[in-house]
């Protein structure tokens, strides 16, 4: 795996093949919930999301994810 230095130029953009838009919404439930969708702005792949664990596997998986060179 690279480095964090390998993954991000000088300049410190951010890869575009690593951009998510993450879109919380409100718990009727108290407590902390995370509830909501994301997207990979790359790819078009979306989910929805009903934990931070279903979250996190979404992000792992694209992330992890060989990618065309």
């Amino acid at each position: 795996m690279a480095t964090d230095e390998a993954r991000y130029d000088s300049a410190g953009t951010l890869p575009a093949n690593r951009a998510f838009v993450i879109h919380f919404r409100m718990s009727a439930r108290r407590g902390r919930r995370f509830i909501g969708r994301v997207e990979h702005l790359a790819s078009g792949a979306a989910a929805e999301f009903g934990s931070l664990r279903a979250l996190m596997t979404f992000l792992t998986r694209l992330l992890e994810a060989p990618r065309d060179r």
